[in-house]
């Protein structure tokens, strides 16, 4: 069966258009064995406008068909079935953080496409490699993983540059905050307009911020309080930068004329004058025996999205996805302290609540979006209660942060500075050394697979018991298929089909004050990272991640040679 596609989209200007913005189910033809099978052509200047179709809800997005020298052109393996829009809308219930499950109404058709080892598009919502099937009562329970796509796809020509204007998203959403009103038999609107945007996440959400508090439970069975506020602001060249605490002046580094910004030139300073995207995120673990408070703070500029992959005779040729123009600046700020004697020394790992998703609206030949978010890695090594460690750390990045694909080999594309400061430091131990390490990945700027975020019906992203329950059922009483229980990564490891990300990783040592010369030390290396997924490009091994611009710094207090500086360091 044929199951070649085209996409050929325009923007729509009619109101449900703007909710979905999604592909128009084309006319079928009829292949040799009878099996229908979508048109391979849609005429690109022809503007499409799908109806409304119940189950997809209004929000923001990028608008990709209304840019010039936009191409998408998909064509489908004999492998890859298509459960289209309307059937995804209706049926869809729930789709686990990772997309690794599906939660579905049950039906003998979508059973029928659903074949294990095979592919499968979800228009408008992804595209998955089946593993596994199970039925839990009324619903559908795929298991599924990452889809190569030389192995889904015939061939593809995809190329697109979109600005990513923080103003103009806001803005989307500002537009139906008092819709107007509609006929009784079409959507209920939300409400709250926070209900078109993840509500199951986001406790407020106006036409400039993002605001929410979510409790994360680490490994220790302890609390940890998280509250993210993310803020649509005009960039600024010396933006005000948070007090440090720790009753100091804070850093002065974008203050005045600096040598970074004046290294960056105009072009850094002209793009900094436009509408960005501030983020605010704090995190406080109150526990038996060991506190936490971690602040994160910066801005990102408004930047340009340039993406392009060309696909042929079932390998990739050529990709490329940059981040053009963009700037911004992270500060990292934690105080940790033990009360009592012992303290866990387990490691913490976890990606953020809050996430900031905005899916590619008008194009679902591969459903995408793109997706700002943060991951923690935490590891203490305290000793004894009564120790306390504080530290302040800042970064700068500037520049077109991106990748290229050539064949097999992965290569940084785009010219990138960055530098960064250990601001203010404290650590006090009344006995024996101790040690903590903390690290983040702040911000996460990926190109991901999937458009979730469109869809009203079902639980997304699916509770984590109830994901759990249905792991348990795709691993026991599969009715097609095998489904192998992946345990989570390091979540400073991007699963993305791209990403940019800037990568902290901290560290304290406190000798004691036991020691017959009391020695801190406060370490800080910043990287920017651009990197793609393996699996999505059909590579069988590991792609590591690509340095863009890395600092290392270190902090000894005393800086002498007894405690490893001083002529040491020198050398």
């Amino acid at each position: 069966m044929d199951t070649g596609r085209s996409w050929r989209i325009g923007r729509s200007k009619s109101l449900m258009a703007i909710a979905v913005c999604l592909v128009a189910l084309a006319a079928c033809k009829k292949s040799k064995t009878g099996e229908s099978a979508p048109s391979s052509v849609h005429d690109e200047s022809r503007g499409q406008s799908p109806a409304g179709i119940p189950g997809l809800r209004k929000t923001w997005g990028l608008n990709v068909m209304n840019q010039p020298g936009t191409i998408v052109h998909v064509e489908y393996s004999d492998n890859t079935s298509i459960v289209d829009l309307p059937t995804v809308a209706r049926t869809l219930r729930g789709v686990s953080a990772d997309h690794r499950i599906f939660l579905f109404q049950d039906s003998p058709e979508l059973r029928q496409k659903l074949v294990p080892g095979k592919f499968v598009l979800f228009e408008g919502l992804d595209l998955r490699m089946v593993d596994a099937l199970a039925v839990d009562g009324q619903n559908l329970v795929v298991g599924t993983e990452t889809a190569p796509l030389p192995q889904a796809l015939k061939k593809a020509q995809i190329q697109w540059s979109l600005p990513v204007d923080f103003g103009d998203l806001f803005n989307q959403l500002e537009a139906e905050n008092h819709p107007p009103a509609v006929p009784s038999n079409s959507w209920d609107f939300p409400a709250r307009l926070a209900d078109w945007i993840q509500p199951t996440v986001y406790a407020t959400f106006t036409n400039s911020e993002i605001e929410g508090d979510a409790e994360i439970m680490d490994s220790d069975f302890a609390t940890w309080k998280c509250h993210y506020h993310y803020t649509r602001k005009p960039g600024l060249r010396n933006p005000p930068l948070p007090d440090p605490g720790f009753g100091q002046v804070p850093h002065t580094t974008l203050v005045g004329a600096t040598p970074f910004w004046d290294k960056v030139g105009d072009k850094a300073g002209n793009a900094l004058a436009g509408l960005g995207l501030d983020l605010d995120v704090k995190l406080d673990r109150e526990a038996k025996g060991l506190n936490a408070s971690i602040h994160m703070t910066g801005h990102l500029t408004k930047f340009d999205q340039v993406s392009s992959v060309l696909m042929a005779d079932g390998a990739i040729q050529h990709a490329s996805f940059k981040n053009v123009g963009l700037h911004g600046y992270m500060d990292f700020i934690w105080e940790i302290s033990t009360s009592e004697k012992p303290t866990s020394m387990n490691e913490v790992r976890f990606k953020l609540p809050g996430k900031i998703s905005i899916p590619l609206i008008e194009e679902t030949g591969l459903p995408m979006s793109l997706q700002i978010s943060e991951a923690m890695l935490f590891h203490p090594a305290f000793t004894t209660k009564g120790e306390v460690a504080k530290g302040s750390f800042h970064v700068d990045f500037s520049g077109d942060e991106g990748l290229t694909v050539a064949n097999s080999d992965v290569e940084p594309d785009g010219e990138t500075q960055g530098d960064g400061t250990i601001d203010q430091t404290v650590s006090f131990s009344p006995l024996a050394a101790y040690g903590l390490v903390v690290a983040m990945a702040f911000p996460r700027i990926e190109l991901r697979m999937g458009t979730e975020e469109l869809f009203e019906l079902g639980e997304i992203p699916i509770p984590q018991p109830l994901a759990e329950s249905l792991t348990g059922l795709l691993l026991h009483n599969s009715i097609a298929g095998q489904w192998l229980d992946k345990k989570a990564g390091n979540p400073l490891s991007a699963e993305a089909a791209a990403y940019f990300q800037v990568v902290f990783s901290t560290t304290a040592a406190d000798s004691g004050m036991l020691s017959l010369v009391p020695c801190q030390q406060f370490t800080m290396t910043a990287k920017g990272q651009v990197g793609i997924d393996s699996v999505w490009l059909g590579s069988t091994g590991g792609i590591p991640a690509k340095d863009i611009f890395t600092k290392n710094l270190t902090q000894r207090k005393p800086d002498s040679k007894i405690c490893g500086g001083g002529a040491d360091q020198a050398k």
